[in-house]
């Protein structure tokens, strides 16, 4: 027998995904231009391929993370599930949000400890932005492809 499911929710947080998306797009290539204009283009090229490195290093970690939650997403969305799935669900979000506000609180205080050189913010700055990103790339990606399986 099939299982049905509401995807009404998921479809609407993928949408408020991609709204987030071209915010942080729109933040990344502002605080781009700004760093570029104040500070000598060869420190902040010098950045640019220090994120790219770390960030290609933090990619399949953030893609499992975000493959977890989605898939952890469509399981909730299941139109019977009985209370003790409905608490493990809970206990699996709960613990997600926990660690994505480690990692913001982690960010925000790297970035007030962080020496005041210029190129170390915007690495500072664009690996946050970056990061958040990926996530919500990955997860919205996940998401619509196990939507597609499940439907």
């Amino acid at each position: 027998m099939t299982q049905a499911f509401d995807f009404t929710r998921l479809r609407k947080l993928t949408v408020i995904h991609a709204v987030v998306q071209v915010f942080l797009l729109i933040l990344l290539g502002g605080s781009a231009y700004l760093f570029l204009v104040k500070i000598p283009s060869a420190s902040v090229l010098g950045s640019i391929v220090r994120v790219v490195v770390i960030q290609l290093a933090l990619f399949y970690p953030i893609y499992r993370f975000a493959s977890s939650d989605a898939a952890r997403e469509v399981a909730s969305a299941a139109a019977s599930l009985t209370a003790d799935e409905q608490n493990a669900l809970r206990r699996k979000r709960v613990f997600s949000d926990i660690v994505k506000g480690a990692v913001f609180i982690f960010f925000v205080v790297f970035t007030l400890r962080a020496p005041g050189a210029a190129p170390v913010q915007f690495l500072i700055l664009a690996l946050f932005l970056l990061s958040y990103l990926t996530y919500f790339q990955c997860f919205n990606h996940a998401a619509k492809r196990l939507m597609k399986e499940k439907s």
